[in-house]
């Protein structure tokens, strides 16, 4: 399976893919000033998402099921 993506300008601060589902959590891949993009999950606790450092991988996060609709709708506020 190939993944392919349209050239689109993406601010710092767009949200690229997710959120998504992971083993335990919910993560999804934001775009960053310089281009790159960094991975944040969302704590359920504080309703907040922060940068998930190298706890999980693009990969994981690529290959992860989208996560349900209704976590979507709240989580949504960058």
């Amino acid at each position: 399976m190939k993944a392919q993506m349209m050239r689109v300008e993406s601010s710092p601060g767009r949200v690229v893919m997710g959120p998504k589902k992971l083993r335990t959590c919910y993560a999804r891949i934001v775009s960053l000033k310089d281009g790159s993009g960094c991975i944040e999950r969302y704590d359920p606790r504080s309703g907040t998402w922060s940068p998930a450092y190298e706890s999980i991988t693009f990969s994981e996060v690529w290959s992860a099921p989208p996560a349900p609709a209704l976590m979507t709708a709240h989580t949504d506020e960058s």
